[in-house]
């Protein structure tokens, strides 16, 4: 009888609800998406970094996120449905651009800010509040990345500590400055109307409305992606009532 149980729970993990299935496929292509703009920015750190280990870091970072990608894209084989992703997608493609710029700027630090301290600490807190709902596999599979990613924030800290302590009022405006370009798309992607119209992601309509049947809830993601957001920057030692002006003014 236990046998005959496990297989079907193994079943109805396999195959979710039809309404589901699509929940779970555009959730899955917003992630495989993130991994896939997070590899391209990793290598394209790789190619303005001057010390021999840093390049080698920022390489192995992007096959780490690479991987990631793969990985989320075999959990929607797993449970019977194809997932594309899309780094040009509406805001993906303004995220890669904000990376881009500081790529061409030579701007090293201006590179970590936005992948491993913004984009990471969004991906870490998002990823974990899926994992919550998610059923199974799936869940395991987002609860795991979750704390990979989470290492990438605390190779951060200390780099970023050691560069603001140099001039933190020049540290600190350069944060703000990439805050409002970075965060501000960030808050868009999570508001529960897309002011730029279909993200380019969602398979037909756009999957926000639907988030609720399968446990998720817009607001808890923003919130805790937030808030994950404003415990890096006070780690890294940024003034908290700064920070959390900064926050308050983004789009809702």
């Amino acid at each position: 009888m236990e046998d005959i149980n496990s297989q079907n729970a193994s079943a109805a993990e396999r195959a979710p609800s039809e309404q589901a299935a699509e929940v779970w496929r555009d959730v899955l292509a917003q992630a495989v998406t993130g991994e896939l703009v997070a590899a391209l920015n990793y290598e394209a750190l790789a190619g303005i970094c001057t010390d021999r280990e840093e390049k080698a870091e920022a390489l192995e970072h992007a096959e780490s996120e690479k991987g990631h990608a793969a990985r989320f894209a075999a959990a929607g084989r797993d449970l019977g449905f194809a997932v594309a992703g899309d780094t040009y997608a509406l805001y993906w493609k303004r995220l890669r651009s904000a990376f881009q710029s500081r790529v061409r700027a030579a701007d090293f630090f201006g590179c970590i800010i936005v992948q491993e301290v913004m984009l990471e600490s969004f991906a870490v807190a998002s990823y974990r509040q899926v994992a919550e709902a998610a059923p199974g596999k799936l869940g395991r599979t987002f609860a795991a990345i979750a704390s990979e990613e989470d290492e990438h924030i605390g190779h951060a800290i200390g780099m970023l500590q050691a560069e603001r302590a140099r001039d933190p009022e020049a540290f600190d405006a350069k944060v703000h400055m990439l805050h409002e370009d970075v965060m501000t798309t960030l808050a868009e992607m999570l508001m529960r109307d897309d002011r730029g119209g279909h993200c380019g992601l969602c398979y037909s309509n756009c999957v926000k409305p639907s988030l609720p049947g399968v446990g998720l809830n817009l607001g808890d993601i923003r919130g805790a992606s937030l808030r994950r957001y404003l415990k890096t920057l006070d780690d890294i030692g940024l003034r908290g009532e700064s920070t959390l002006a900064w926050v308050v003014q983004l789009p809702v």
